[in-house]
């Protein structure tokens, strides 16, 4: 099983933050996925289940775990051919914003070769997709919020 730790500083309140993991449009929008579909209840309340679908045959049905409101959210997944990945989002108060830590645990389809492949080429490499999709979550939480009057002419 690998495991990694993507940490960030963004200039948004921890609800702001918190919403990226709770709204569906959002999650959708910065983990590069296609849809949320099959929810049982809010991403906001633990026990919640979910389909994830990323593209093609990578789909994985999720459970959110541990939610505490603004400040940690924790899902765990199982996708195609025994892949898993388990999420934790720890959100810390800071004067100018919000201080993110995402740890992510992961294991690879097929077993033994999986983790080799791991080993060997994955976890030599900078996290190049979740640091793009950490980046995307810190755009869209950044923007300033839509006035109820924006567009009123």
């Amino acid at each position: 099983m690998g495991r990694y730790t993507l940490v960030r500083d963004i200039e948004a309140s921890p609800e702001r933050v918190f919403a990226a993991f709770v709204e569906p449009a959002l999650v959708v929008d910065w983990m590069d996925a296609r849809e949320i579909r099959d929810a049982t209840g809010p991403l906001d309340v633990a026990g919640s289940r979910f389909t994830l679908v990323i593209r093609g045959p990578w789909k994985f049905r999720a459970e959110v775990l541990d939610v505490q409101r603004s400040i940690r959210h924790e899902s765990a997944g199982r996708g195609p051919l025994g892949s898993s990945y388990h999420n934790t989002a720890v959100l810390t108060p800071r004067d100018d914003g919000t201080h993110l830590e995402l740890t992510t645990l992961y294991d690879w389809p097929l077993g033994p070769i999986g983790r080799l492949i791991d080993r060997h080429w994955m976890e030599r490499r900078p996290r190049t997709i979740a640091n793009r999709e950490l980046d995307r979550l810190v755009a869209l939480v950044s923007q300033p919020a839509a006035s109820p009057d924006a567009g009123v002419g």
